[in-house]
């Protein structure tokens, strides 16, 4: 199993930024609908993992 730390989750949030990017400028709504709500998802996991941390 992937160990999901800081790094992991930072790399995934920047990748799904520019697939959100190239869906606005192919102007395909769905697809930036979707991956905004993915990336509050990892930003939310995020937030949490580093509220964890000693």
């Amino acid at each position: 199993m992937k160990k999901i730390d800081e790094g992991y989750l930072t790399k995934k949030i920047n990748k799904l930024n520019k697939k959100i990017h190239r869906a606005e400028e192919q102007k395909n709504d769905n697809k930036v609908w979707w991956r905004k709500m993915k990336l509050d998802k990892l930003k939310l996991k995020l937030k949490k993992l580093g509220n964890s941390k000693p």
